[in-house]
């Protein structure tokens, strides 16, 4: 009698155990959500463009939204700081829109985005690439405005003849060449803001998002996680031989 009573204190510590690790598992998230929804990967733009996405942390300071050219990411890409999509903004969006970018403004040719996060006491950012942007605007065709002819005077009170090709007088004919369209000017992408101050600002770097800081973090992730796995194989070994104990006393009860 006492054996199955001890049994079963055993098995509710290890059930209190197993709960106990489930909560620490199930703690609140302290990583940044963020993500660009649209526009995915790939997709042709024009005209105004909005970006929709999640920009969360539980330590949120700011968000932004920066554009380069290029089909994808590298350590030379250069961000346009004088000219975000968003930026400074201040107010965390779960899939909402995180701002509108106008490529009215920029050459067609390809781009990617950069959704950047900030939070509160770490001025290292949390960084969504979307690559292989293509904006493709069509340029509108210029029209031609017909020419009046100038007839030539003719005598007060008669008639005004014009006269007629290989005729004297007649006047020369006319080649219209068609009207150049007036090239757009743009500013040049790839060129990287300068503040009015003594200070110079910087495009965001993405060697630099790899920081130590970061490393640490998923270190540090990984090897809760891995602790947690322990745990839980320890208490999975503790119930199953708790349970083929408990097994082997009733078959020996019934044996008896």
């Amino acid at each position: 009698m006492n054996s199955m009573k001890w049994l079963r204190y055993g098995v509710i510590l290890a059930l209190v155990l197993l709960l106990g690790v489930g909560r620490i598992g199930a703690a609140p998230q302290t990583q940044a959500v963020l993500d660009i929804t649209s526009p995915r990967e790939g997709s042709v733009l024009s005209g105004q463009v909005t970006i929709v996405g999640t920009a969360t942390h539980p330590q949120f300071a700011s968000y932004g939204v920066l554009y380069a050219t290029g089909a994808t990411v590298t350590g030379d890409t250069g961000w346009r700081m004088d000219a975000p999509v968003a930026w400074d903004v201040r107010t965390m969006v779960v899939n909402g829109t995180l701002g509108v970018w106008d490529t009215t403004l920029v050459p067609n040719g390809q781009y990617v985005l950069a959704l950047v996060l900030y939070e509160a006491g770490n001025e290292t950012p949390n960084v969504r690439f979307v690559n292989n942007l293509t904006v493709n605007n069509v340029e509108p065709t210029p029209t031609e405005e017909p020419t009046a002819t100038p007839t030539p005077a003719g005598a007060e009170g008669q008639p005004t003849e014009t006269p007629q090709p290989g005729q004297a007088g007649a006047p020369a004919p006319t080649i219209e060449q068609p009207p150049t369209a007036t090239p757009r000017l743009t500013a040049t992408v790839g060129a990287q803001a300068t503040s009015t101050g003594d200070e110079e600002e910087e495009g965001i770097n993405p060697a630099d998002i790899l920081s130590g800081a970061a490393l640490k973090e998923a270190f540090t992730t990984g090897v809760w996680l891995a602790v947690f796995l322990y745990v839980l194989g320890i208490l999975y070994a503790i119930i199953k031989a708790l349970v083929r104990y408990y097994f082997r006393q009733l078959n020996r009860r019934r044996r008896a």
